[in-house]
């Protein structure tokens, strides 16, 4: 994909995420872009699994989280195409103060905190 042009000649694929997701990514690879509501839309699944089922099929193309793409079981028959600086979302962990906390939850907050933590997260 080389210009706005291809994708609309390709179209998109669609998801709950695909909107804001294409927004984030396309505006920095082709600024003064006209939107991704101005392209053709191909298709739509809400199920990660399958978000990829109809680009393998040569239907158009989507934009996606990395886990999502690779979830889909056939890498083989799609291509990703590297934009430049990956767009990083962020993640809050937020629960009500004057709440106590599960011992499940406590776990998985301590898990999260030894594995995805930065200087200036949690």
């Amino acid at each position: 994909m080389h210009s706005w042009q291809d994708l609309e000649r390709i179209g998109f694929i669609d998801h709950p995420d695909g909107h804001p997701m294409a927004t984030r990514l396309l505006s920095r690879r082709f600024p003064g872009n006209p939107g991704i509501r101005n392209l053709p839309q191909r298709g739509f699944s809400n199920q990660v699994s399958l978000f990829l089922e109809p680009v393998a099929r040569g239907l158009g193309f989507a934009v996606i989280p990395q886990f999502a793409r690779l979830a889909f079981s056939r890498q083989q028959e799609i291509s990703v195409v590297e934009c430049g600086a990956p767009v990083m979302d962020t993640i809050w962990l937020i629960h009500r103060a004057e709440w106590p906390l599960s011992s499940r939850a406590v776990e998985a907050v301590s898990f999260l905190k030894q594995h995805f933590q930065t200087p200036q997260a949690l």
